[in-house]
């Protein structure tokens, strides 16, 4: 396991860390295990000479926006549940105990209805900023590949 983790932190600093993997390592899976030490093969490429880096592939991008985006679906469509499993809960007897415990099971509800109500606006600030991220490199790409054709249109 050592190894491994090692061997995919000397890769990040040799070639950099993809877009994809940067989102892997939010979102989990693979990508995210490998990820988590990749501040640290940074410092250690930056303390070697090397020089990891980012890449970008508007298609990788793409594909982790729509997965963010399916996720927030999800989280829109749980936002429904929670007010029908309260209003469906009731004591099933009108003493101290049965009351207690549907109040209890109303407290808890409204505390899991504000954590998703959380998880929701992490997400759409998290495509919001990877959109801002996307528009900003393709236009800084735009801008780069305008001053290299008008330099060699002066050669």
């Amino acid at each position: 396991m050592a190894e491994a983790w090692y061997s995919a932190l000397a890769h990040e600093a040799a070639n950099g860390v993809s877009a994809t993997e940067a989102v892997g390592a939010v979102l989990g899976g693979p990508a995210g295990a490998a990820m988590a030490g990749a501040s640290a093969a940074a410092r250690m490429a930056a303390a070697a000479g090397g020089g990891g880096s980012w890449s970008f592939d508007p298609e990788e991008i793409d594909a982790a926006i729509g997965e963010w985006k399916a996720l927030l679906e999800e989280l829109e469509g749980d936002r429904d549940l929670f007010p029908a499993a309260e209003r469906a809960s009731y004591a099933p007897s009108g003493d101290h105990s049965s009351n207690g415990f549907v109040r209890s099971l109303g407290e808890s509800l409204s505390a899991l209805e504000q954590s998703s109500k959380s998880m929701r606006e992490y997400v759409e600030d998290f495509i919001a900023k990877l959109e801002d991220a996307k528009k900003s490199i393709a236009e800084s790409d735009e801008s780069k590949a305008g001053v290299l054709g008008d330099a060699k249109k002066n050669v």
